[in-house]
C-alpha cells in the first residue's frame, strides 16, 4: 500500500473516530429508550430457531404498523442484525428485511407467538418465541437494549 494511501486512511479513522466521541465532556449519555405509550405498544420477542437464539424489540402502533430489530446469536456467538418493518393486524404479523427475508405469524397467547422465516433463497424455517409487553427499547429503531 502506497504511503499516501496509509495517510488517507489513517484520516479517514481519525475523523470517523472524531465523530462518534461525545461532544461534552463527562459521562457519556445512556441510549434513549422508548416505552409502550400512547403511540407504540413495545414487545421484547425471544425464542430459538435451529441451534440459533433470536431477539427482537417490536412496536406497534396503533394503526397496524410494525417495526422492529431481530437480533440472531448463532452457536458459535456470531450475531446478525435484521431491521423489519411491515404490519400486525388481528393478530397476525407480517414483517419484512430489505435483503428479501420475510417473517409471518401470529400472536397466540398473551405472552406466546409462533412464526415462520422464509428466506430469499426459499428456505422455510418454523419458530416459536416468548413475548414480553411493555419494554423499553432503543428509541431510533425500536432494538432490543444490549444484554
Amino acid at each position: 500500500m502506497s504511503p499516501a494511501r496509509i495517510l488517507r486512511r489513517a484520516a479517514l479513522s481519525a475523523l470517523f473516530a472524531a465523530l462518534a466521541a461525545p461532544v461534552f465532556a463527562g459521562e457519556p449519555s445512556a441510549p434513549r429508550t422508548i416505552t409502550s405509550g400512547p403511540g407504540e405498544v413495545t414487545e421484547l420477542w425471544t425464542g430459538r430457531v435451529l441451534t440459533a437464539t433470536f431477539r427482537a424489540g417490536m412496536c406497534f402502533s396503533a394503526d397496524g404498523k410494525a417495526r422492529g430489530v431481530l437480533l440472531l446469536r448463532h452457536a458459535n456467538g456470531q450475531e446478525d442484525t435484521y431491521h423489519l418493518s411491515g404490519s400486525i393486524r388481528a393478530n397476525a404479523f407480517d414483517l419484512s428485511h430489505s435483503s428479501g427475508h420475510s417473517f409471518t405469524g401470529r400472536l397466540t397467547g398473551p405472552r406466546s407467538m409462533e412464526g415462520r422465516v422464509r428466506l430469499k433463497n426459499g428456505l422455510r424455517l418454523s419458530l416459536e418465541g416468548e413475548r414480553t409487553p411493555d419494554v423499553p427499547l432503543l428509541a431510533e429503531d425500536c432494538a432490543p437494549l444490549p444484554r
